[in-house]
């Protein structure tokens, strides 16, 4: 198959997954689940959605980032290990930032908070820490992609919320 092709077609998948995540329902449903296993994936469990669901990273709809990152990766293998990849489509690959594309499908999925939140939370941090009261504060490890919190103590591998690793490994 010529280059210009395949890019067409790499671009084309990740374009579906993106629009077929953006337009599940809220945290996935039959239709998005049906998409993961075609690419062999399994769905969060119904815990791990329920807890997603009610953790600090809210999303207002679609599935979860963590699920389209495997999506992402699994469409990256499938044209890095077929062999046929061309010079264009190698380039198009190797700066393909999973990352940078998870992250901004979440900022198209989490609710709008709108300026009223935004000043209650101000009014709210600036009464907690800067009564003096306050003796120690604690700083939460939060995921660098996303901003998500670690959400369990001994979590060390990736973010929950959109997959990305939590910390780095220096060589």
């Amino acid at each position: 198959m010529p280059e210009n092709d395949l890019l067409r077609q790499f671009n084309a998948e990740i374009e579906s997954a993106y629009m077929k995540a953006f337009h599940s329902g809220k945290g996935g449903d039959d239709v998005w689940n049906e998409f993961l296993n075609s690419y062999g994936i399994a769905p969060l469990s119904q815990e791990n959605k329920d807890f997603l669901l009610n953790s600090e990273m809210k999303i207002a709809r679609g599935a979860f980032p963590v699920e389209l990152r495997k999506v992402y990766e699994k469409i990256l293998d499938k044209y890095r290990g077929d062999g046929f990849a061309g010079p264009e489509l190698g380039k198009v690959i190797s700066e393909f930032n999973v990352d940078a594309k998870v992250k901004e499908y979440y900022v198209k999925i989490k609710p709008f908070t709108g300026l009223g939140d935004i000043f209650k939370n101000a009014s709210v941090g600036t009464q907690k820490y800067s009564s003096g009261l306050q003796k120690e504060k604690t700083k939460t490890m939060t995921c660098k992609n996303c901003g998500a919190p670690r959400l369990e103590e001994m979590q060390y591998d990736n973010c929950l919320f959109c997959g990305s690793k939590l910390f780095e490994i220096k060589e």
